[in-house]
This record gives C-alpha cells, sequence and structure tokens, in this order.
C-alpha cells in the first residue's frame, strides 16, 4: 500500500511523463505501427491480428495508468485540504 506522499509523487511524475512530448510522440508511433502491422494482416490471421491488438492495448494501459496516477494525486492533494 502506497503512502499519500508516494501516490502524489507518482502523480507528479506521470504528469510530467504525460507532457514528455518525445515520450508521447514514442507511444503514437507505435500505435502507428502496430496500425499498419494491422492492415498487413490476413483477414483470416486471427493470430497475428491478436498480438497487435494486444500491443495496441498495452499502448493504451500505459496511457490510462499515468492519467488515473495524476487523478489518484490530484484526489490526495484535496484530501490534505
Amino acid at each position: 500500500m502506497k503512502t499519500k506522499q508516494e501516490i502524489i509523487s507518482d502523480g507528479e511524475q506521470a504528469k510530467r511523463l504525460l507532457s514528455d512530448t518525445d515520450l508521447l510522440r514514442f507511444l503514437d508511433e507505435i500505435e502507428a505501427d502496430c496500425w499498419g502491422q494491422f492492415k498487413a494482416t490476413d483477414v483470416g490471421d486471427v493470430a497475428a491480428r491478436e498480438a497487435v491488438y494486444m500491443k495496441l492495448r498495452g499502448v493504451e494501459l500505459v496511457r490510462q495508468s499515468l492519467r488515473g496516477m495524476v487523478d489518484n494525486a490530484t484526489i490526495e492533494l484535496k484530501s490534505q485540504k
């Protein structure tokens, strides 16, 4: 279990990452590459399409996790007032 200060610190770092243009560009490039891979698969190639889907979900989960950390820190900061 994280302390309030750890949650706030994680949120600050997550906010920094979400404003890092290089990280955002890398995530966008990974996502674009995945869509290119998806378009190159055969219609019946379920395994390849599922693999691409999992990569896309991974990118989205990174973004969601960082946003969640920012939200949790905001909640902790408001509860301190």
